[in-house]
Parts: C-alpha cells; structure tokens; sequence
C-alpha cells in the first residue's frame, strides 16, 4: 500500500523564540534538540517527485529559519541528512514554528498554521477511534488466518466483510462530520484526499469535495482532488481505457492494444505491496478458471528493483503477462489511470472499454462468470 505520511504531536514542546510573519509570506523558526551542525533541508514533492524548495545550515544550537511564500497551504517537509523520516505538515503564508527532536523528527511539534492544526485534529481525535475498531478487527482476522497461513471459511471470512463494511460506514460519517465543520480549511481537503483519493472512493470524494468552501476548492489540494476525479471519469466504466506502452521483464515493449479481442485486467501491484500478495492468489485462481475463455492478466508492477519484481513473480506463480518501467510510483501508466494506491485494477473489455473497476476476490470472479457465460 502506498502510506500518506500523517504528523503526530509530540509531548514536549521546546521554546524556539517569537515569530512573525511577514508580507503574507511564512516564516518557520525551528530548533532541531540534538543537534549543533548540519544542513536542514525544506522539501516538496512535485509530480511524484522531490525537490528541495530551500536549504540552511543548522547554528550550533539546533536553530534554522526559512522564509517564502506559497500559492495555497501545500504538504512541505523538513529533512536532514541521515534522519530517515523527515517531518511533514502543510505549509501556509504564517509565522510558523518548529520544535523537533534529532531523534525524531517526523514527531516535531509544529504550531502556526491553521490548515495543519485542523489536518491533525482529525487525526488526533476521530480517526482515532476508526483505528482502534480496525486494529481489533484486524488481529482477530490474522489469528484466524494464522499469519496469512489459513484461509478463512466463507461463513467466518462473510462476518469479517461485515464488521469491514461497518467500519467503512463509519470511517465515511466521521470525516463528513469533521469536514463539515471546517469546511473552510484546506486540512479538510487533504483529510478528503487522505481517505478517499489515495485509498480511491470517488462517489464520497465527491459528495465530501460539495462540502468545501469554492476557495478550498481551488487550492492546490482541491486542485488535486479535481484532477483525481478527471482520471477517474477517464476511466469509468463504458470509456476506452488509456493506453499502455511498456517493456516487459525481457525489455520488450508490450501495448494494451495487444490484448484487443479479450478480457484483460490490467493489475497494478508491486512485490512491496503486502496486500497485493494477499490478493494475488484470487487473481490466480481466476487467470486458471477463465484464460482459456479468452481472460488475460496485464500486470503492471511499481516496482524499482527489478531482481525483486522477478523474484515475486516467481514466488507468486504469476504466468501472465508483465510490464514495468521500474519508477515505482513514477509509473507512467499508473499516472495514466490515477492509481494513487495499490493493488489497483480495471478490467478492459475485448471492445477496449472498462467494464469494471477494483474487482477482487469473489467479486472478480462473479464479473468474469457473468461476462464469460
């Protein structure tokens, strides 16, 4: 699964001195406890990838200032070199201050800008309770499952979907009531991308993007939620399915179009992707069920190491076709189809139009047995 990095407070706050913002421009006054040398670094990411927006050298006390100006409230992050997890919040014209631990930093303390505050009061306070029900449901799935080892009966695997269902209701009417009361803050809209973007459920997007104000709307963020649901439309059901052009394990280059005639599900997945191994079974046993009935499998993996692409491929019995530009989340056909998690997958009709979206498990069997009659 790709994971959105969420900001956690700290318990202890460190006095860095008086900020003040200037011009309409932010002013991050921080201190790193800890450390005396170095360079800080203020990063963003652009397109999937990183740049570095601004860079300090660290005083002999751990202080650092950056100054500037953004558009709209954006996700930045500050890093230094051989911390591994950077600490990220979203940046705002606003005097801004920063109280961080060599240690830890991505458990900084960040106070001044009011889109973070109301970003991390969700998930300081709601989402807590959806991820206390959801850990008590997951270890109770995996001590059936023993790991992983045992696959459920249909009855108990039945009762786990429920209490999943459940929980999704939930998760929903805690961030619609959250967002409702700061319709206002661009936090709201990045809680919407959160939960409902990167883990695709575009119908709430949707209902929940109505609620925003048309300023928050036409951030950067609500910018991206709207490009989000562009591809989504691009690829809803009774459209052409974008299409794909890449090398395969051996560098041959393989097209979508090659599949025309047939049923293919194109797979997004990668052999980091925990659930993706999880699921790949189902998609095995229905490659076996239905490809002499003209079913075939694209998989498109996001992988960056090829040795470990190959390695999954082998260890998971995936005779189908495979492609990868090995950019990992830089893929282009995953740009292409707006995949902002995974596993993902869209199953392409013989015409070359999407006849359905995400099918896992049973439900990509009922599909493949109502088409393939």
């Amino acid at each position: 699964m790709k994971f959105k990095f969420v900001a956690i407070a700290a318990t202890g706050l460190f006095c860095v001195g008086q900020v003040s913002a200037q011009n309409n421009n932010y002013v991050i006054k921080g201190t790193i406890k800890g450390a005396s040398s170095g360079k800080v670094y203020l990063e963003h990411e652009n397109e999937n990838k990183k740049v570095i927006t601004d860079s300090t050298v660290l005083s002999s006390e751990g202080n650092f200032q950056f100054k500037g100006k953004v558009v709209s409230p954006q996700f930045y992050s500050i890093k230094m070199k051989g911390i591994k997890n950077p600490s990220t919040f979203l940046l705002e014209n606003a005097a801004i201050t920063f109280a961080g631990s060599k240690d830890s930093l991505n458990k900084a303390v960040i106070t001044g800008s009011e889109s973070q505050n109301v970003y991390l009061g969700f998930y300081n306070g709601p989402w807590k309770a959806i991820t206390k029900k959801a850990g008590d449901i997951y270890q109770r799935l995996d001590k059936v499952e023993q790991g992983g080892k045992v696959k459920p009966d249909s009855l108990t695997r039945a009762g786990f979907d429920g209490e999943f269902r459940v929980l999704d209701t939930l998760n929903q009417a805690a961030v619609k009531d959250y967002v409702s009361q700061h319709p206002g803050s661009v936090g709201s809209a990045a809680i919407i991308y959160d939960r409902f973007i990167a883990y695709p459920n575009f119908p709430v997007a949707r209902s929940l993007f109505s609620i925003l104000s048309p300023k928050v709307q036409k951030s950067l963020i609500g910018q991206q939620i709207t490009h989000a649901f562009a591809l989504d439309e691009k690829t809803a059901t009774g459209q052409i399915a974008p299409a794909i052009a890449m090398a395969d394990k051996d560098g041959k280059i393989v097209h979508l179009s090659d599949f025309k005639g047939k049923y293919v599900m194109v797979d997004f997945w990668a052999s980091w992707c925990g659930p993706c191994r999880k699921e790949n079974p189902n998609v095995v046993a229905a490659y076996k069920k239905y490809h002499d009935k003209g079913f075939e499998v694209l998989g498109v993996s996001l992988d960056s190491n090829k040795e470990s692409w190959l390695k999954a491929i082998a260890a998971d019995g995936l005779t189908w076709t495979h492609v990868s530009d090995l950019k990992g989340w830089a893929n282009a056909a995953a740009a292409e189809y707006g995949v902002k998690a995974v596993p993902a997958s869209f199953l392409i009709g013989p015409d070359g139009k999407v006849v359905g979206k995400d099918l896992r498990g049973e439900a990509l069997n009922k599909k493949l047995g109502e088409l393939m009659k």
